[in-house]
């Protein structure tokens, strides 16, 4: 599934700079209106880009979480308990 997503993120980021690259012409030729559109779907491409890089990313974080945060000596450091507490044991093992 995240080559899927690769996949997309590539074609949607190939197609957002097409339309930047059309947009300049499309102003010219066409009109402030057309080339507004252009620049538009061009903008819309990009999001869709950014939300595949975003999907890809939750999806590989969820298939390989991170390493648990501590080490084999203090152990895992919760986030909750306070400094006072951690000061408290440090000077009840020495």
């Amino acid at each position: 599934m995240t080559k899927l997503y690769t996949i997309l993120r590539i074609a949607f980021c190939i197609v957002a700079v097409a339309l930047c690259a059309a947009a300049i012409f499309v102003f010219v030729y066409s009109g402030w209106q057309w080339g507004l559109l252009c620049v538009v779907a061009a903008a819309a491409c990009a999001g869709l880009m950014l939300f595949f890089r975003r999907k890809q990313t939750d999806r590989e974080r969820e298939e390989n979480p991170p390493a648990p945060v501590g080490n084999f000596i203090t152990g895992p450091i919760h986030k909750n308990e306070s400094e006072s507490d951690e000061n408290k044991n440090a000077r009840d093992d020495t």
